[in-house]
């Protein structure tokens, strides 16, 4: 690790808690544009609450076996798990794919050739992009068929 490194050189590890720089408080100071890269990260919390009709969807999607791949820091993911809701998101299968995040499953996200954040898999097919209440419903009729 580079920054154990540079701050163990400098001769004062106390500056730093968990791999990131702690003080300072500034613009990052090394140069590298930015804070150091951090793992395990969690997604931002779903705070909306699920409408009869999300639950109605989630069911038919977990019926289907459905799951949605994303990332931590995907804004598209996040507004695609607020249309849903804490609840019936609670019951979706989740598949993050960026190698820093929070349970990371990134070798099924290469393997199953995601091609974008969010792409949900219904039924073992990909639709790539976040996809409205309407949308779903239209990819789970049809996937029942």
């Amino acid at each position: 690790d580079m920054l154990m490194a540079k701050a163990v050189t400098r001769g004062d590890p106390s500056m730093l808690v968990a791999g990131r720089k702690t003080g300072g408080g500034g613009g990052g100071g090394d140069g590298g544009g930015g804070a150091p890269p951090t793992t395990n990260v969690a997604p931002p919390k779903i705070t909306e609450p699920s409408s009869e009709r999300a639950m109605a969807v989630a069911r038919d999607l977990n019926a289907l076996e459905a799951r949605m791949f994303g990332a931590f820091w995907c804004s598209h993911c996040y507004d695609q798990k607020q249309m849903l809701g804490k609840e019936a998101m609670g019951t979706i299968k989740y598949i993050e794919c960026d190698k820093d995040g929070k349970n990371s499953q990134r070798p099924l996200c290469q393997e199953n050739k995601v091609p974008g954040y969010p792409t949900w898999q219904i039924a073992g097919k990909l639709y790539p992009g976040e996809q409205s209440l309407n949308e779903l419903e239209e990819i789970i009729a049809k996937a029942k068929i």
